[in-house]
């Protein structure tokens, strides 16, 4: 599965090296290769040729930028990556495309539904999309009040604090446009 890790930002020097905007950390080390496109389908792949943080944003080399004006050309474009190659430490952080698919259980053990997505809000409080039967949806606040936190990648559950009848009265009905 591919992340967005950034965006193609400012061109940098006259060897094709450009920040990346969309990041305040350093490029993680384990990225040799990642694709570089306005879409997922049109995306190339691009191999990191050196990474390096200056002026406190992450800037990179990349094999599809030879020089200033090529990578003046990728300006704006979106940077993914594989999410296996993204290390997490588990104790403290977690990637929210590890929560899709994953089964939904109430503080009593009974299955809420699976997450069916995940919703990314500006004032950092994210939101899981539970939909048990296609008609319907619950969005659950990612936060310790609601949510186990001490769930893992790789795993297929996260379990919740609270019984799922906290949620009885916010369950939002899904309405299919019949066009």
């Amino acid at each position: 599965m591919l992340l967005k890790i950034g965006i193609v930002g400012r061109a940098l020097g006259l060897q094709g090296s450009f920040y990346v905007s969309g990041r305040d950390e350093p490029m993680p080390e384990s990225l040799k290769i990642v694709q570089i496109g306005r879409t997922v389908d049109t995306a190339k792949d691009a191999k990191i040729l050196k990474s390096f943080v200056q002026n406190g944003r992450p800037v990179i080399l990349c094999d599809l930028a030879s020089d200033r004006s090529s990578a003046e050309l990728l300006t704006g474009m979106s940077i993914w990556a594989e999410s296996h190659l993204i290390s997490v430490q588990d104790d403290k952080e977690f990637l929210l495309s590890d929560l899709k698919g994953r089964k939904v259980f109430d503080a009593d053990g009974v299955l809420l539904g699976i997450v069916e997505d995940v919703i990314k809000m500006p004032a950092s409080v994210n939101i899981i999309v539970v939909n048990p039967s296609g008609s319907s949806d619950l969005e659950i606040p990612v936060i310790s009040d609601y949510v186990d936190m001490s769930f893992k990648r790789g795993e297929n559950s996260l379990c919740l604090n609270v019984p799922g009848a906290v949620f009885e009265e916010i369950w939002n009905s899904r309405v299919k446009n019949e066009s």
